[in-house]
Parts: structure tokens; sequence; C-alpha cells
């Protein structure tokens, strides 16, 4: 049965509760034992939301959710949204001194967790915070209540705090409202009527390329609900972004809480997953895993990946052994999901080295230093401009207007160009842009060229100043598992392609890299590294 539109006029809760009216048979949520078909998630949810409101949570508070992914994650999710209050999702992982910095910014009415928090926590919590086991909000231990009126909450209303990664060393919570969080699953879904409905006959010759490379997988797909595999954290924009996907989309949503590769598999073979979403680094472990091709993957029509990039080697390799399409979307917190993205009309080369088209509904700049449009081929800063922009930053309006301009254009900070058929490539960081004898030079450029090298697993190169007043590039590279490398070798393979400008003059083996909580590497750290080493050197 199809399903009314999505629109941007819904909120969070309306949304779901429009798949439910429609498909309350139709399973849902799939978490380790536990199976929920829509109607049973919906019920669950509004019983959730009323305990809520009975315990005085009003439209507003706060409300930090401290969760391994899963069902208590999702269904307090819709609860806090029916009740019109603001989920602040906080990273489980993370050192008390951060949770405390955010409780500390955001000062939630209530914290809800999976565990008790540790002594160093729960001591310098604000006053005022109730915090809650997620165990209080099974059914068999909540009382029976009277259903209670939802108050009015708007699509404009703040639904979420989003924390950034902390990759620049600076969390900041970007403000989303319901329609900024459910603009991206429109996007998403007039791009699925693409292969999932009939063809127009301008879309016949992309239908049928992409139907002559994956055939069964895809045939199979069209027209059906599809059955996601979500491997990520609910802490992040991803993985909010992927149950938001599945479940206002209609899907059945696979949830691993816990990343492992071995049962992530299994998963695939048994579920039948036709969509896997996973970070780069998880999809290569996948398939490092012994024996990996005796599990059967042939449903899979989409692995999509993000929140780091993927080089192209990497994306090939997936390609080719998992034998579907690879969507690699790009993103950012502010955004609330996805900038632009692959899709399975892309050919392999497409979907392995860029980043794909501007998503439906996105506008999109390539700004030179005085903000004007720059042509197809030229290297600038990416803005853009969309429903599902943040509000700005909780509590920081300066940094708010760094960022968002009163055009309404939020400004990445990422470097990227854009060909004539409006592909994007992203090609590094603003702030980290290394200049060189006058030359702009782009890490991530020569960080896709290092992990082109067999024994390289992932490289990081950041720019440290030198004696002279000139940046020098510093690229940290991490060996392949039983690998060795020396600092000439990897200096060496990089004089066979890149210029010279850009050939990196220190190369450090290291066994890992400092990461934020989405796993990116954090190049300020790498950097303060690196000029702790500079200094000890000078004479």
């Amino acid at each position: 049965m199809s399903l009314p539109p999505l629109t941007l006029q819904m909120t969070l809760y309306q949304a779901l509760r429009r798949v439910t009216e429609n498909r309350p048979a139709q399973e849902a949520l799939v978490c380790g034992g536990l199976r929920l078909t829509y109607g049973q998630l919906q019920q669950r949810i509004d019983r959730v939301a009323d305990f809520l409101a009975d315990q005085g949570v009003r439209k507003g508070d706060r409300v930090a959710l401290m969760l391994p992914p899963g069902a208590d994650y999702i269904i307090l999710f819709f609860a806090i949204a029916r009740e019109g209050a603001v989920v602040v999702p906080i990273d489980p992982t993370l050192r008390p001194q951060r949770v405390l910095q955010i409780a500390g910014q955001i000062a939630p009415a209530w914290m809800v967790v999976a565990e008790p928090l540790p002594d160093a926590v729960a001591s310098g919590l604000p006053d005022g915070i109730e915090v809650h086991l997620s165990d209080e909000f099974l059914p068999e231990r909540m009382p029976d209540l009277p259903p209670s009126p939802p108050p009015e909450v708007a699509p404009g209303d703040l639904a979420a705090i989003l924390y950034t990664s902390g990759t620049t060393g600076v969390p900041k919570g970007a403000m989303h409202t319901h329609r900024s969080l459910i603009a991206p699953v429109v996007a998403s879904l007039r791009l699925r009527e693409l292969w999932m409905k009939r063809p127009s006959l301008a879309q016949l010759p992309r239908m049928g390329r992409a139907l002559a490379r994956y055939r069964r997988r895809l045939l199979r797909a069209v027209g059906r609900p599809q059955i996601f595999l979500s491997t990520t954290g609910y802490h992040n924009t991803t993985g909010i972004e992927v149950f938001l996907q599945a479940l206002l989309m209609g899907d059945t949503l696979v949830v691993q809480p816990f990343f492992h590769p071995v049962e992530a598999l299994e998963l695939i073979q048994r579920e039948r997953v036709t969509v896997l979403v996973a970070v780069p680094t998880a999809l290569a472990v996948m398939l490092r895993v012994e024996n990996f091709d005796r599990y059967d993957l042939s449903s899979l029509l989409i692995c999509g990946t993000g929140a780091a990039p993927c080089p192209p080697d990497l994306a090939r390799e997936i390609q080719r052994r998992f034998g579907c399409a690879l969507h690699i979307g790009f993103g950012a917190t502010e955004i609330g999901g996805g900038i632009a993205a692959t899709d399975v009309g892309d050919s392999p080369d497409l979907q392995a080295e860029t980043v794909g088209r501007p998503m439906p509904g996105m506008e999109v700049r390539i700004a030179d230093e005085e903000g004007r449009p720059l042509p197809p081929g030229q290297v600038g800063e990416l803005w853009v401009r969309g429903e599902n922009v943040m509000l700005g930053y909780w509590g920081a309006s300066d940094l708010t207007e760094q960022v968002l301009d009163a055009e309404g254009w939020y400004h990445t900070g990422d470097m990227a160009v854009m060909d004539e058929r409006g592909y994007l490539r992203i090609v590094g960081r603003k702030k980290d842009m290394i200049i060189r004898g006058g030359r702009n030079i782009y890490p991530e450029e020569i960080e896709r060229h290092l992990v082109a090298h067999p024994a390289i697993r992932e490289a990081a190169v950041v720019g440290v100043p030198g004696r002279f007043g000139d940046e020098e590039v510093w690229a940290y590279v991490i060996p392949e598992e039983g690998q060795t490398l020396t600092s000439q070798e990897v200096r060496e393979f990089c004089r066979k392609v890149l210029e010279p400008y850009q050939i990196p003059q220190v190369v450090r083996v290291v066994a890992d890299f400092p990461r934020a909580s989405t796993g990116k590497p954090q190049k300020f750290r790498l950097r303060e590294m690196a000029m702790k080493e500079r200094e000890g050197n000078l004479p």
C-alpha cells in the first residue's frame, strides 16, 4: 500500500503516525530478539509519551539521551517529539568532562541513560536534572495511564540539539526543528522515486544502465519496502537520519546496537537487508572478515556510507565484493542530513570518486573568498541553503553568525569543486588548507593518494607552521595489519604522482589517530602533536 506524501508541514510524530495508520501490521523494527510492527511501535511510543507527560516533561524541555542505538532510543525519540520536548543525543562513550560540559550548556530536565552514571558524572551534574535508566520505560515496568492529549507542536518548533563531532576541538549544539529533520527524508524519497517507480522516458537510459549493473538486486527492490541495517551510533546526524529515513519511508529497520563485522554480515544474510549503512572504516573491517565470500549478500542493493571520507580504492572494493551500488553521502550536523549523495543510477566511477549531486531541495554554491559563485571546475568553499539548515548553535549566537549569513546560506568550511554535470568532489576543510610557497594544498588530495598504497590503511595530512613563515606538510599514516612502513617509502610513493609542493616533508607512522566520536581523525590534535615535536627539535 502506498503511503500518503511526507511533507514539511508535518511534525516527526505526525510523519511516523501516517505510516502506522497505513501499515500497522508491517514489521518496523528488528533489534536483537525484539521484533515490532508499526502498530506495536506506535503503541509503545504513545505509552512512553503519556508517561513523560505524567512525570512533568513539558514542551520545550530538553531530554538528553545517553543510549546506544536500539528500540529504547527510537521509542523515546518519538515520544519526546510527540510532547514537544527537545531530544539531546549524547555519545555514551564520551569522557565525563565532555558529558558535563554538554549538560551544563543545555540544562536538560531529564537525562536517560542505559547504565548508572559514574560518580565523576553524577556528582558534577547541574542541580535539577532527573536521571532515569532506560529500563524504566520497558512496557512491563511502566504504569497503565489514561491517554493524555499531546500539546500542540508545529513543524518549526525545536526538536533536537545535535552536537558536532569535535573534529575541530569545540563541539557545538546545532538546533534542529521537526521540519529540518524531515527535509532530508523528503529529499531521499524524491531520489528513491527515480528508481523505485516506473521511470519516465527521460530516465529510461539511466535506469537501463542501473538495471544492467544490478539486475535481480534492483528488480527485487523496486516497488517494495526496503530493509535497512543501521550500524552507526544515534548520537550523531548519520545515525539519526538513518532511522528517520527507514521509519518515515515505511521500511524495516534492523538495528545493530554495537558494531561487530561478523554479526553485521550475518544480519544482512538472515534479514535479507537491501540497504546497509556503515562508516567507511566499518565497511573496510567487514571486507576483511575471514571467509567473507561465504555470506549470502545478494539481497544488498546499496551500501551507504559517510561521516568520514571514503577513499576511491575502498569504494571500488566495496562495489566489487558486496556486488551493490555505493551511496557516498556528504553532509553536516548543521544540515541535519545529506548535502549531496551518489545514487544507483551513477556510474561506478562517479560513485567512487565523487559525493554525487546535491540532494533535491538543496541549493549549493561554490564560493570564492568574497562569496561570489565560482564556475564549474574551480575550487571554493561549499555553501548550502535549504529547509534542513539548522536554526543556529545553542547558546552561541556569535558562532552562529560565523557560519550562517543573512541570506540563509550555511558556510560549510569545506573546500569543494563541482563539474559541469553537478557532481561534487570535496578536497578538504578550509581551515585545513595548507599554504606552501604561495600554493594552496588540499590535504584530502594527498590522503587519497596515500591510502592507495597497499600497506597504508588510513592517512591524515595537516599543515604545520615552519621555521620561515611557510607551512610544512605533515602526513600521519596507519599501516595495514602486519605491514611495515618507513617515512622514506611513503615519500617516494608520493613523488610518483604528487606535485613537488604537495609531497609531505614529514611522515609519521602511527598505530592510530586521536579521533572524534564519529571516528574522524581530530586534525587539530595531530597538528598539536606535530607542533610539539617541531618545538622540541628547534635549536
